[in-house]
């Protein structure tokens, strides 16, 4: 039952994250210092559960009710809030400046840091939901946790490159909150057509994210 349920948890998450970590071509980030934020990630899934069991009863009732401005205050400031705001905790506390030294920097960061964190909520997942609900969420939340945190990482390095860190990570942190919050709106409108368009959303967010990576590493100071 264990092995069965790294396989279809944590190993996704690792191959994930060693593709997008071979994206980074030049000066690839220390991997113990991958590693590190990697396992962080998943770390912090236990504060952010804890923390989301006081809204879980309020999330249900206005799920179940379909009251559509309480699932956008919960979607977004709450759950979006929570998650997003802690990945963006540890990033703090473990990247220091002098690693953040290439423009692709703030994205492979944020990438890792999702990544950790999908690999062992979908371990709680797969364990109370089944193995169907493990080999979805390997694809589709994997993703997902990795492009809202890796477009809000890439402010950290290039996106305002001008401002102060401390308000990069700022930005950073709402913009992976607001990319959050919209995937969870979607999926907690319980409509077919809402919950396709997460997908998509994750879909081209991943690809946008792939391809903003590629023109980053064109103005990598450690390109020959």
């Amino acid at each position: 039952m264990l092995i069965s349920l790294i396989l279809v948890s944590v190993i996704p998450g690792v191959l994930w994250m060693t593709y997008f970590y071979r994206k980074d071509k030049y000066e690839p980030e220390p991997k113990k210092l991958i590693i590190k934020v990697f396992i962080g990630g998943m770390l912090m899934v236990v504060p952010a559960g804890t923390l989301e069991l006081l809204g879980k009863e309020g999330l249900m009732e206005a799920r179940a009710s379909g009251n559509v401005l309480l699932i956008l205050i919960y979607s977004f400031f709450f759950i979006g809030l929570i998650e997003e705001g802690l990945k963006f905790l540890l990033l703090a506390f473990l990247v220091s400046r002098k690693e953040l030294n290439e423009p692709v920097d703030g994205i492979v960061y944020g990438i890792t840091v999702g990544l950790g964190f999908a690999v062992l909520e979908n371990l709680f997942y797969t364990e109370a939901l089944g193995f169907q609900v493990g080999l979805w969420r390997a694809v589709i939340a994997c993703l997902a946790h990795a492009a809202f945190t890796g477009w809000g990482g890439y402010f950290l390095t290039a996106g305002l490159s001008e401002i102060k860190l401390l308000h990069r990570f700022l930005i950073g942190w709402a913009v992976a909150m607001f990319w959050h919050g919209l995937y969870d709106f979607l999926l907690f409108l319980n409509n077919p057509v809402f919950s396709l368009g997460s997908f998509l959303l994750t879909g081209i967010l991943v690809y946008l994210l792939l391809k903003k990576m590629g023109e980053l590493e064109a103005y990598s100071p450690f390109r020959s």
